[in-house]
């Protein structure tokens, strides 16, 4: 399959130059003070996404984003065949029914891909984007990441908003991220995953701690989380915890009465326990073979099957354990350390391992002055913050995960990314020469920039009337 036509690569320049044109026009007449980090955001994520093809196609010579490319053109030719069909596949079972429509359209994803719900979603959903994309790689991959930009764009204005003072810290970790910058910017699930999280946070945000009634916002965010479950769903299992804890906080902050404070706030912690308990350890239905009941034995198998498969100097060993709970503790401390500050350096292989070794060497060292120079300081900051809070509970449960899970590089840069910018944060708000960029003109804590959410697609559609 050609990834490189020259009406592609045509059509993808033309898309760069306009769309994020369009774009950023709501930018401008809702939050004009923000407009140039947002056209500096955008760009590098379009940079982000053509390396990321070009270097899947030139480097490596093709991969999972291509794979998953060739089963989004296997959509396209259904859509082309029968249009029912195409909307079938939405809905149509794992299995003979999904198989006998691409069977009558005589074209097939991958067949590894075919029989894994996961990936299927990623080729599902990328088709839609390959509709404006005319069926071509690099525009797909555009259209993509310019949608995902805009979930993350929602998460960084909220982030700003919170902390008008972290402009710096805020722009690293949210927008110039090299790791979700380059490998969240493909058709891969990384790149769902990670902009349906800072959608969820976002969401989480808006409907109950700011109480903003928005469809638009409601809708999004249940998509955000189908993305996650039928992609990644053990992310859910690292967001519920802190984000029930960052939620239930902030609306008891909102309560005066310092009596009715002490009487709810033991109800709050035992109801967040039930909800847990109820979503993660009955919902077997919901989460499969990442169950809770199941989620130890699956971490052990794709470790031992990581191991066993042909990496090479790619991988590395956290040790063996037992899918117990003593067992997973046993190597707790290296599965943190993998996931958060691996590979190092020194374990560079190959040129695109580079920028996650230069990463993560400069993330060691901000880590280890947090905790040597500012512990004090560091916990004041939690004590004070519940969304410091869930910041750090997201980081280790996630990373704990992730790093039990995992045996090799290539996939351990992938499935840290939807925690790294919290984990950043966490560690650059400690440095102070950070702080105050620009200080929004010594705006005070309740400033708000203004809302985002009101008729997006109205605005699009008078945005680009007014280009053309």
């Amino acid at each position: 399959m050609n990834f490189t036509s020259a009406f592609d690569l045509f059509y993808a320049l033309i898309l760069i130059l306009i769309l994020p044109t369009i774009l950023k026009g709501r930018v401008k007449s809702k939050n004009p003070e923000l407009l140039k980090y947002y056209n500096a955001g955008i760009y590098t994520k379009l940079i982000g996404t053509i390396s990321f093809c070009s270097i899947y196609v030139f480097y490596y010579g093709g991969g999972d984003t291509t794979n998953y490319f060739v089963g989004v053109k296997a959509c396209l030719e259904v859509l082309l065949n029968n249009p029912l069909d195409y909307l079938k596949l939405f809905t149509a079972e794992q299995g003979v029914e999904l198989n006998f429509i691409f069977y009558k359209a005589k074209a097939y994803p991958p067949m590894y891909m075919l029989r894994d719900p996961r990936t299927m979603a990623v080729i599902k959903l990328s088709s839609i984007f390959a509709i404006p994309g005319l069926g071509g790689f690099y525009s797909t991959s555009i259209i993509l990441s310019l949608f995902s930009f805009s979930w993350i764009w929602k998460f960084y204005v909220f982030f700003r908003k919170r902390y008008p003072e972290k402009t710096k810290a805020i722009n690293l970790a949210v927008l110039y991220l090299p790791s979700s910058i380059f490998w969240a910017s493909g058709i891969m699930k990384d790149t769902y995953t990670f902009c349906a999280t800072c959608f969820i946070v976002f969401g989480i945000h808006q409907i109950f701690i700011a109480r903003k009634k928005s469809f638009s916002t409601f809708f999004k965010l249940i998509l955000a989380l189908y993305i996650i479950i039928t992609m990644k769903s053990y992310i859910m299992f690292a967001l519920l915890p802190g984000l029930l804890i960052f939620t239930n906080f902030e609306r008891l902050k909102k309560i005066k009465s310092k009596f009715v404070k002490i009487i709810l706030l033991p109800i709050t912690f035992s109801f967040s326990i039930i909800i847990i308990n109820a979503l993660l350890f009955d919902s077997d239905d919901l989460f499969g073979k990442y169950s809770a009941d199941n989620l130890l034995d699956e971490a052990a198998v794709q470790n031992a099957d990581l191991k066993r498969s042909v990496y090479g100097e790619n991988s590395f060993d956290i040790g063996t354990f037992e899918p117990t709970l003593d067992g997973v503790l046993s190597v707790f401390r290296p599965a943190i350390n993998a996931a958060l500050f691996r590979p190092y350096i020194t374990e560079v292989s190959n040129p695109t391992m580079l920028l996650s070794g230069l990463e993560n060497t400069i993330t060691l060292s901000l880590a280890i002055w947090v905790l040597l120079i500012q512990p004090f300081s560091f916990l004041k900051s939690l004590r004070n913050d519940s969304f410091l809070i869930f910041c750090l509970l997201f980081t280790l449960t996630l990373a704990f995960g992730v790093g039990l899970s995992t045996a090799n590089f290539g996939a351990l840069v992938r499935y840290k990314i939807p925690f790294l910018p919290f984990f950043i944060f966490l560690l650059l708000s400690k440095i102070k020469w950070l702080d105050n960029e620009v200080q929004l003109k010594k705006a005070p804590q309740n400033t708000e920039f203004k809302d985002e959410e009101v008729s997006d697609e109205n605005f699009l559609i008078n945005q680009s009337r007014k280009f053309l």
